[in-house]
């Protein structure tokens, strides 16, 4: 690997990185200290390396790297290696670039005694528990590295960022969708029964799992679809739970106008099935 520009002390935009040989953008300590074109770098201080992906090209990410601070490009790589841990899944670049592009504003909106709050915190709150509190343990961390008070509000953007890094979702818009559509659902899930829904169970959570892979069929033509059921099941599921099956109907007519897709009746009897559970 070779340096092609240096973007900071810890930063360098490099050559023959990867599988592919191509470009790639390199952090280590110290990695851009003293460092010119053409110089050969150390793999042994690559702490971490970003390749260009659909939604940056190497330049892009180096212009964003250019503009941010280097304490603030630090406190981001070390965020973003805690919520790999804690997730247990490996974060792409895109996490990165989006908690270095809120970080910096959050710290500026700080500084000029500017709070405010996600229109979604709710929804992210009630849908996504484990990844909120996961959000208000990094604001806690931010808080103690950088020795200031970084309000609560800040835990329902930094999960916002995470859900969109480990749902498979394309960007924070369709994160936001899918949000938007599982208050909906419960909406007309709690208007067409009159039993509450316990949001805090595991089954809730099961179902809004359900209806994102849902949603995500709708959208997306390339994922696996559920097998064809047998029509003496599907009968037999819907002579049994008619009302959760009306349900289901209702739900699925809204996300078929939503999304200008037809919605087939195997995945009715899924959505059948998870109303019972939730509801039962």
């Amino acid at each position: 690997m070779k340096v092609k520009r240096r973007i900071n002390n810890n930063v360098v935009l490099a050559t023959d990185v990867g599988a592919t040989s191509g470009e790639g953008i390199l952090i280590g300590k110290g990695i851009g200290f003293n460092a010119y074109p053409g110089d050969e770098i150390d793999s042994n201080r690559v702490q971490t390396t970003y390749l260009p992906s659909g939604e940056r090209s190497v330049e892009q990410m180096a212009r964003e790297l250019g503009d941010a601070s280097e304490d603030d490009i630090a406190l981001t790589s070390q965020l973003t290696k805690i919520i790999g841990t804690e997730m247990n899944e490996k974060v792409n670049e895109g996490l990165f670039f989006g908690l270095l592009d809120h970080l910096t504003f959050a710290f500026k909106r700080l500084e000029q005694g500017i709070d405010i709050h996600s229109p979604l915190e709710w929804e992210i709150k009630h849908y996504y528990p484990q990844i909120y509190q996961l959000g208000e343990r990094i604001v806690g961390k931010m808080n103690r590295l950088r020795e200031c008070e970084l309000p609560a509000s800040e835990a329902a953007f930094i999960a916002l960022h995470i859900i969109n890094n480990t749902q498979n979702l394309d960007s924070i818009g369709s994160t936001i969708e899918l949000l938007e559509i599982s208050r909906d659902v419960s909406k007309l899930i709690a208007m067409s029964t009159s039993k509450p829904i316990d949001e805090e169970s595991i089954s809730y959570q099961r179902f809004v799992n359900h209806l994102r892979y849902f949603v995500l069929r709708l959208d997306k033509v390339d994922l696996e679809l559920p097998r064809e059921t047998n029509p003496e099941l599907m009968k037999m599921i819907v002579d049994q739970y008619p009302k959760e099956y009306q349900i289901s109907k209702k739900i699925s007519g809204y996300l078929s106008k939503r999304y200008q897709a037809p919605v087939s009746e195997d995945e009715n009897l899924y959505l059948t099935l998870h109303l019972v559970r939730l509801l039962g």
